[in-house]
């Protein structure tokens, strides 16, 4: 008897460890992701790079920091200034993590 509700526990447990991070991986790749929030510190439209200071970026497992990112088309950089609070999505492609789209929430 204990034999077989300690097995029932324990399929329990693993079933449910295993379901939770698979819906989140589901998740994340289905849809628009969640822009994140962030300040821009600088602007490089020759080099179409931007240096943002970003709250945390849970679907790339990035904490809070301050990142150089590559953006998508250097034409999204223009109008921005340092100190602008954007949104920004961004995505890991072949050489890293591109962002996508900003949007300036002035």
């Amino acid at each position: 008897m204990f034999r077989r509700k300690a097995l029932g526990v324990l399929v329990a447990a693993a079933t449910s460890a295993v379901a939770v991070p698979a819906l989140a991986w589901d998740a994340g790749l289905s849809g628009e992701r969640v822009l994140s929030a962030g300040l821009v510190v600088k602007v490089d439209s020759d080099a179409g790079k931007i240096a943002i200071e970003h709250k945390p970026i849970t679907h790339l497992y990035m904490e809070s920091m301050t990142m150089i990112f590559r953006v998508k088309d250097p034409a999204m950089l223009t109008g921005l200034t340092p100190g602008d609070k954007i949104r920004f999505k961004v995505e890991r492609d072949n050489n890293g993590v591109v962002v996508t789209r900003i949007e300036n929430s002035n």
